[in-house]
């Protein structure tokens, strides 16, 4: 990193913990930067975190069916944003998986629901469920209860950036919880896990700006019933998606990477490259286990920036996958930017990263 000096900070914020680098013309410059982007994300936590009782999402959560809400204008941008990656992604990514999340108890362990929890709950997680217009939200079904894993850390990387250019500091990196994102005069290299080790890199990314978000289950799977199943739910099934390793999403955007990295798990390898292939700036790089060693299949957008690390991995850049049986829809938008009034489709887990 350029400049004159440079400060590194953790912090232990939104249940995981935030690595910031952070440079600037001096230290105590760097420092006020730091400590900025930390307060940012820390006041993200109590607007999106459903783990706190009386946050704004929580509070949404709670209200009566038909009751409309009026939303602060950051919870307002942070819903239409997640919504808005549900349509793109065809329900893949859905924020309101609330009900399947409680139905599954991934936050207590997990469990395995009768048949009829698992249809009631993917039914009332529908968008259809909601009604966001500008600033005011009503939920239309008790069920429909937002999550924020799959779309929380993203929303706070943005503000926490928003703030950062708002300061006198030149240039960042922000590591939450293994989400990654860069600001300013900066170029850093990403580490990508090995999905069957994840203490040990599979490969490399170089990143001069936007961010990264990575979805895999090796970590924080679920065992029910003496079956190991995965933590990031299909919202199209009511289920645990199928495991295949892990799925890495690079946008402009930290709220787009951390929404399609879920989503695009969801869908799968094949179908993730090639919803991907029409729709640039995002990249997108698959790892997954082979009989012979590892494989990483790559978007032609992240050609010249990935580095193979694993000594049995193989690197394959495609430009048009396997998978794509016509052309890939062009998305207008690759910052999910809502067009009036939302209301949706969809149904996923709890923190796909």
């Amino acid at each position: 990193m350029g400049g004159t000096a440079e400060v590194e900070r953790r912090f232990h914020t939104m249940g995981t913990e935030l690595n910031l680098t952070v440079q600037a013309a001096d230290r105590a410059t760097a420092l006020e930067a730091a400590d900025r982007a930390f307060r940012a994300i820390s006041e993200a936590e109590q607007r999106l975190s459903t783990w706190i009782p009386d946050s704004e999402l929580s509070r949404v959560n709670r209200a009566a069916v038909g009751d409309e809400l009026r939303l602060s204008p950051l919870l307002a941008r942070d819903l239409a944003a997640a919504l808005e990656c549900g349509r793109a992604t065809g329900g893949a990514f859905a924020a309101g998986v609330g009900g399947l999340v409680q139905a599954w108890a991934l936050r207590t362990g997990g469990r395995r629901p009768e048949e009829h929890e698992i249809d009631a709950a993917r039914v009332s997680a529908s968008q259809d469920n909601v009604l966001l217009q500008g600033d005011r939200i009503a939920r239309l079904t008790d069920g429909f209860l937002f999550e924020e894993g799959g779309f929380g850390k993203g929303a706070a990387l943005e503000d926490a950036i928003a703030t950062l250019a708002s300061t006198e500091a030149s240039g960042a990196v922000l590591d939450l919880g293994g989400q990654v994102a860069i600001w300013g005069d900066v170029v850093s290299d990403v580490a990508i896990a090995d999905p069957r080790r994840r203490d040990e890199i599979a490969l490399r990314m170089r990143v001069a700006r936007g961010s990264v978000a990575t979805t895999g289950n090796s970590e924080r799977g679920i065992e029910i019933d003496g079956q190991r199943l995965g933590h990031v739910l299909d919202p199209r099934t009511g289920r645990p998606s199928a495991d295949f390793g892990s799925l890495t999403v690079w946008s402009e955007g930290a709220a787009t990477a951390d929404c399609l990295a879920t989503g695009l798990y969801v869908l799968g390898p094949e179908q993730a490259l090639c919803w991907a292939a029409g729709r640039e700036p995002i990249g997108v790089v698959v790892v997954r286990e082979t009989p012979h060693g590892l494989e990483a299949l790559a978007s032609p957008l992240l050609r010249g920036r990935l580095v193979a690390v694993a000594d049995d991995l193989t690197l394959r850049f495609l430009s048009t996958p396997e998978a794509c049986t016509q052309p890939p829809r062009v998305n207008e938008s690759s910052t999910f930017m809502p067009r009036g009034p939302t209301r949706g489709t969809g149904v996923n887990g709890v923190s796909g990263n």
